[in-house]
């Protein structure tokens, strides 16, 4: 592909914006299509996504709606697509960032209950008991979870079953999105709009000249969901609200309203979701924190997406060995 070539990128997820926003660092020019009409529409509200289509555009990416393709133009390399509206866009890649299906073939060979997954129970146990599933493929109550924190909380609790801890089971996943974008902060957790029940209520902070937009969605005095675009920093308070399901009672008085300072980002970036650095790992580490949970429930490293776990665990082995070999 020439330097400054042209790649269409097919699916406004997160993972199709962040590739968009980071191919648009390096000059790349970008193409958008997206097959319905807005961003993110299952994890943002209308404002939500219009902000988020008006950061696209400022990074200069073209965007198309309401679209799809249905053409591919080109014999030893792609050259161009076409699209179902008609018009034709000349490239020179294209990226798919469309999702995930579960592939179903081997559990309904294997005679197991699927619907759109394969269903578990909250052992994670599918039809088959001797058969667990987790993951994308795992269907809970309805609701497929195609997020690494969901893996990871649903490997935990069949881990701990299978080792004789019988009162381990699944309760379901908080759904939390997080886009990693450079300069332009965007999260929601829970609900991203309030059911048409008066019960569901809306605390609402909006600078739309700034791009700055908060909202949380309030049910007997519990947070149940929350938009956080321009600052993201009540993030591990507020996923901390929403999972513990705590009363708010005065605290409801004081979201959005906090105006703390988040800890500044020390050493190199080891999570992007909470602006979290090697430094301030191994200052918490220095502190006390001792295990991979308690190193990310202090720092709010890994508790996002959960893909820097693994750095993390990497980076508390290395500061214990360092502890262990001054000692000796």
């Amino acid at each position: 592909m020439p330097a400054n070539g042209h790649v269409v990128i097919v699916g406004g997820g997160l993972l199709g914006l962040e590739m968009a926003a980071s191919l648009r660092e390096i000059g790349v020019r970008i193409t958008i299509i997206q097959r319905t009409s807005r961003f993110l529409n299952r994890q943002l509200d209308a404002l939500g996504s219009q902000l988020l289509h008006e950061e696209m555009v400022d990074q200069d990416c073209d965007i198309y709606y309401d679209d799809e393709i249905q053409l591919f133009y080109g014999r030893s390399k792609l050259t161009g697509i076409g699209l179902k509206s008609g018009r034709k866009i000349n490239c020179d890649a294209m990226i798919l960032a469309v999702g995930t299906t579960p592939n179903m073939e081997l559990a309904k060979a294997c005679g197991l209950e699927c619907r759109r997954g394969v269903l578990v129970n909250e052992r994670l146990q599918t039809s088959d008991p001797n058969i667990y599933a987790i993951g994308e493929i795992a269907e809970f109550n309805g609701t497929l979870y195609g997020i690494t924190a969901a893996a990871e909380q649903q490997a935990h609790v069949v881990a701990e079953y299978m080792n004789g801890d019988i009162a381990s089971y699944y309760q379901g996943s908080l759904f939390m999105n997080i886009i990693k974008i450079h300069g332009f902060d965007l999260c929601s957790i829970g609900l991203p709009e309030c059911p048409d029940d008066p019960a569901y209520e809306e605390v609402v902070f909006i600078d739309k000249a700034k791009r700055y937009y908060k909202k949380c969605i309030i049910h007997q005095d519990r947070l149940v969901g929350t938009i956080l675009i321009g600052d993201k920093g009540e993030f591990q308070e507020f996923r901390d609200l929403i999972a513990n399901k705590t009363e708010l009672s005065e605290k409801r008085l004081q979201l959005l309203r906090s105006g703390s300072k988040a800890e500044p980002v020390l050493g190199k970036l080891v999570c992007s979701c909470n602006n979290v650095g090697s430094d301030n790992i191994f200052k918490k580490i220095e502190e006390g924190c001792h295990t991979l949970k308690d190193v990310c429930t202090g720092t709010g490293a890994g508790t996002g997406c959960g893909s820097c776990r693994p750095e993390v665990k990497r980076l508390l082995d290395e500061a214990l060995g360092n502890f262990l070999a001054k000692a000796v």
